[in-house]
């Protein structure tokens, strides 16, 4: 397919290794990676790599192959192996699947921890969880008209980050809920706003509330579209839809965007007894 002087261009052969040969080549690398630490194995990965820099350049065949690499932001073959087995590895550990016992395969995990140890935090990815049984609802508008229903309770929840730290809140004049906890300096305000849900369906549940209408108001769009999706791959997430689906077993629950900071008299109430009016916790 490829010539000096004619057939495929050089970006459409760049493109058909990096999208289908190399990917042919280090499937399963996680289990023969080891192999690519004999110089004879480098040696022939070296090669192979280097009939596609050719190919793609049309290069003299005097020219050094990492110059070739480097023009075309190629990593050496048995380099790039090594790192899809790493990258294998760590996606393993993350979801809890990876339980192999100490042999020569897994050692380039323990390797990579052993040189940056931040590989071995815990992350709040989950295997896949689908769910099509919610039984609390989402609603992404504000309300016309505040408080048509004299028997809804409403909750208030926020979080909010600054330089010192972040932290998540639940305020509720109808159940009398005044919560504010700290989170720490590394989370995001995602997460603070997730937690303030959380915790405001804990308060419900520890006041053991029934047969009431409950509607929970968070300024975050983006934690309430999570909700609505069918799909989890969030474990804080999947633990904040737990935690609602615990409520909504006595109760009927919605969950409402209101915008931050707004002249809602409500909004305006729930952010000054949380504190977080001006984006303090």
């Amino acid at each position: 397919m490829v010539g000096r002087t004619w057939g495929l261009t050089p970006r459409l052969t760049l493109w058909l290794y990096q999208a289908v040969i190399r990917p042919i080549i280090s499937y399963g690398a996680i289990v023969w990676w080891p192999r690519t630490k004999l110089s004879i194995v480098e040696a022939r990965l070296q090669r192979l790599q280097r009939l596609a820099c050719m190919a793609t350049t049309g290069c003299m065949r005097t020219t050094p192959t990492a110059a070739l690499e480097a023009l075309l932001g190629l990593p050496p073959l048995h380099l790039f192996i090594q790192q899809q087995a790493l990258a294998a590895a760590v996606r393993l550990k993350k979801s809890n699947l990876w339980r192999p016992p100490r042999v020569p395969h897994t050692e380039i995990l323990y390797e990579a921890i052993g040189k940056e140890p931040l590989i071995e935090a815990v992350t709040d990815r989950i295997p896949k969880q689908f769910v099509f049984d919610k039984k609390y609802k989402i609603q992404l508008h504000e309300e016309l008209h505040e408080g048509l229903n004299p028997r809804e309770l409403r909750i208030f929840t926020d979080g909010s980050k600054t330089r010192s730290g972040t932290g998540a809140g639940v305020f509720s004049e109808d159940l009398n809920i005044h919560i504010s906890t700290p989170l720490g300096a590394h989370n995001t305000v995602f997460q603070a706003e997730c937690m303030g849900i959380i915790m405001a369906a804990h308060a419900i549940v520890s006041r053991e509330v029934m047969d009431y209408p409950i509607r929970i108001l968070s300024d975050s769009r983006s934690v309430l579209q999570a909700l609505q999706s069918y799909t989890f791959t969030s474990g804080l997430i999947y633990e904040c839809h737990k935690a609602l689906s615990e409520v909504c077993t006595t109760n009927g629950v919605t969950l409402q965007w209101i915008k931050g900071h707004s002249n809602s008299h409500s909004r305006h109430l729930g952010e000054r007894r949380l504190g977080t009016e001006g984006g303090r916790t």
